[in-house]
């Protein structure tokens, strides 16, 4: 089975940290699906969710309380709007406003339209999305359970299929690069951006039902038995890359415990990641690295009461076995340091602009020719009033006129 396979890109790089449980083949209906948020972390809220099936569509954007990021922005084409007291959505291809609506009637909207699009299948919808750092269905399963959906969630979906690992594994002697836009150019001819849900939502569908038949899928055929048999052939294979919702939920809640696990050594992490993106990214890794090994902040610290700097270097050691030396050899120098209250804390490098001196000579530059225009001026001003002096001696109809000059009056 392919759930206990474990994907490579390069040697001794993993892209499936954690495979997809499968599902029993049954009778399932196959569903795209994509959503627009206004960024990647599990708090951050939908503002877009569409869905593709080969009869109908689905779109609905949703007003969020927070804007969205810069890089959400760029990447959606959209844009929180204060007008007054109002906020609106704004799409900055078409530059115009859409129309929105709160989160729960978009999520009721959305699950009206699945169980209208059930059709026959007795077994629940499987959700089919392609994304290579998944995000979308904990996002969802969290929306679902602010307003106590879940429950009502699970009669109708079966699990999550991502055609990232589909492609994966069906693709990974042509290419590799298994994104949305790669394999939609490979196996599809399609050129897009994919920065709208509703496009990333159908071309999921259709990467994967290509992938699933083999060949160049005919997506709009139904002819009776050649379309029941494609269906039961591309459920049959796509049923062990589906992780069901159970396991979903699971995900999450070993995910809010690692995230309440790395939480605890902002104390330690702060500075770095108040610096430029790569050292925040850095010490994001060295942090997660400590979390995923099940490595808190009292535990560092009474390692430390207790054995100093050689009780830090043991925990990494032996507790720590997915980590580079070089790693390793980091962690334990800022833990060292900030335990340590003779050592001063490791600080971020830094910030050094490649243009900062240019700008100050160009501002040097600009100044000095400034004060050079300004003596310029002044000269000229002063020039010209000489000028207009010896030309303002009075003047007849036949020359000047000469000035007499005063007698001096001697007094005796």
């Amino acid at each position: 089975m392919v759930q206990n396979e474990e994907i490579l890109i390069e040697e001794n790089v993993k892209i499936l940290s954690r495979a997809p449980k499968g599902v029993p083949d049954g009778d399932y209906k196959l569903i795209g699906w994509g959503i627009d948020t206004t960024g990647r972390r599990l708090i951050d809220e939908i503002c877009q969710i569409a869905a593709y099936a080969t009869t109908s569509q689905f779109s609905q954007h949703i007003m969020p309380f927070s804007n969205l990021n810069p890089g959400s922005c760029r990447r959606h084409n959209l844009r929180i709007i204060n007008i007054g007291r109002y906020r609106m959505l704004k799409n900055l291809q078409t530059n115009k406003f859409v129309k929105t609506k709160s989160e729960i009637s978009a999520l009721m909207d959305f699950l009206n339209w699945l169980e209208e699009n059930r059709g026959d299948a007795k077994d629940g919808i499987i959700l089919i999305y392609h994304e290579f750092r998944k995000t979308s269905p904990g996002m969802l399963l969290e929306a679902l359970r602010r307003y106590n959906l879940i429950d009502r969630f699970s009669k109708i979906v079966k699990g999550f299929a991502n055609g990232f690992n589909v492609a994966a594994v069906k693709c990974k002697n042509s290419t590799k690069s298994f994104s949305l836009r790669v394999m939609s150019r490979m196996l599809l001819n399609k050129e897009d951006d994919f920065g709208n849900a509703v496009d990333r939502a159908q071309a999921s569908y259709e990467v994967v039902v290509y992938l699933g038949q083999g060949e160049r899928p005919d997506l709009s055929s139904t002819n009776g038995e050649n379309s029941n048999d494609n269906e039961k052939h591309i459920n049959s294979f796509i049923s062990q890359f589906v992780n069901p919702v159970s396991a979903e939920e699971e995900e999450i809640a070993s995910f809010k415990v690692l995230l309440e696990r790395q939480n605890t050594f902002r104390p330690v992490f702060g500075a770095l990641m108040k610096a430029t993106l790569p050292e925040r990214r850095h010490a994001s890794h060295l942090r997660r690295l400590l979390a995923e090994n099940n490595i808190d902040y009292d535990k560092l610290k009474t390692a430390y009461e207790n054995s100093a700097k050689d009780g830090i270097e043991e925990i990494l050691k032996n507790e720590v076995p997915n980590a580079k030396e070089k790693d390793l050899t980091e962690l334990l120098e800022i833990l060292d340091c900030f335990f340590d209250p003779e050592k001063e804390a490791v600080q971020p490098k830094p910030r050094f602009f490649a243009n900062q001196n240019r700008r100050s000579q160009v501002r040097r530059q600009s100044s000095n020719k400034e004060n050079g225009e300004v003596n310029i001026n002044n000269n000229t001003t002063e020039s010209s009033s000489n000028t207009g002096s010896s030309d303002a001696t009075p003047r007849s109809e036949n020359g000047p006129i000469q000035q007499v000059q005063p007698s001096e009056t001697i007094v005796q």
